[in-house]
């Protein structure tokens, strides 16, 4: 991972990114990186003109603190059996709480999906340093233990260069589903598509995911 990607701006606040995969709606999406650090798919319009960058670690932590922070308003505030009522729930946040109304909002749509998946953005987000991604990983568990899915987008690029005992290590902070942008098995087509990637590179990564325990979409 190149330390320059890193940013070392003023936190702004809760971020969300622009894509996630369909099985993903009703996922909290927690930012730990900005657009895609290859970037050169002739198929994906998603990042282009879009510069790459590592968010810095503790603003990730502080994007899921201020998710947790409204949650405890709306789980106050909501009566039984999973009703919400948005009014009063949205007074009650605006009264002194000084919550993010983006992660406000993030967490009042995770409610409404059950809070049982999250989804960690963008393009890329295993490129980071695996000891920082175990630790927002570890949080987010912490922060919410009830979580049963976490996953991430990564290339198979990527993944065939993190070691097996990283990899694993990851796994055990929670991260069990990974999307591999795949597309093809054919080199020709690949090359054709600028995937960066190579049939070969694409098996042995998907082998290293399964080895960890993580499931392969």
């Amino acid at each position: 991972m190149n330390k320059k990607l890193k940013t070392t701006e003023e936190y702004q606040g809760f971020e969300q990114g622009p894509i996630r995969p369909p099985s993903e709606a009703y996922s909290l999406l927690v930012r730990v990186t900005r657009n895609c650090p290859w970037n050169h798919c002739t198929f994906c319009p998603v990042y282009k003109d879009s510069r790459f960058s590592i968010r810095p670690k503790d603003h990730v932590i502080k994007d899921i603190d201020s998710v947790y922070r409204s949650l405890e308003i709306i789980q106050k505030t909501a009566h039984g059996e999973g009703k919400i009522p948005l009014a009063e729930i949205r007074k009650t946040a605006g009264n002194g709480n000084n919550l993010d109304p983006r992660a406000f909002n993030a967490a009042l749509n995770w409610v409404s999906g059950g809070m049982r998946s999250v989804f960690i953005q963008d393009a890329n987000s295993l490129v980071i340093e695996s000891s920082d991604f175990v630790e927002i990983l570890t949080h987010l568990k912490t922060r919410f233990p009830w979580v049963e899915r976490i996953t991430s987008y990564a290339r198979s690029h990527t993944i065939a260069r993190i070691s097996d005992d990283n990899l694993k290590s990851i796994r055990d902070a929670g991260l069990n589903r990974i999307h591999i942008g795949l597309e093809s098995g054919s080199d020709k087509v690949l090359k054709m598509t600028k995937k960066g990637v190579t049939k070969e590179t694409h098996i042995k990564a998907g082998l290293k995911v399964k080895k960890a325990g993580m499931e392969l979409s």
